[in-house]
């Protein structure tokens, strides 16, 4: 017999997975506030799965290796899209700033620096 911590963490962990499947960016907000329930969701049934455990638990658990895996790469993946927009961001918040302002970086207490040698 399976205790039902476990089936319920592997439930989890596929709507984990099925929900970083999903790359529509208007929807991130909601995305991420589904996975931070469902990390939770998982954290607390951590403290209920602990041994001794059977022979079918042990197979199941060998089950949800690649799952966690698979998990895990995805998580990763998402992250790192989180960041590279945000860096984006920052970039184009900067490019538009020197572009609205193209004169911001240029020497103003009037002197005259001659380039040529």
């Amino acid at each position: 017999m399976i205790r039902e911590s476990l089936i319920s963490w592997r439930k989890a962990t596929e709507m984990l997975i099925r929900i970083l499947e999903v790359q529509d960016e208007e929807k991130r907000d909601s995305i991420i506030d589904k996975m931070d329930k469902l990390l939770e969701e998982r954290e607390t049934l951590k403290s209920a799965i602990q041994a001794p455990f059977t022979e079918e638990e042990l197979a199941f658990g060998q089950e949800l290796l690649p799952i966690e895996k698979l998990m895990t790469e995805k998580l990763e993946l998402f992250t790192k899209e989180i960041r590279f927009d945000i860096t984006d961001q920052q970039k184009k918040k900067v490019s538009l700033h020197a572009y609205m302002d193209p004169y911001a970086n240029v020497f103003r207490d009037g002197t005259f620096y001659d380039k040529k040698k």
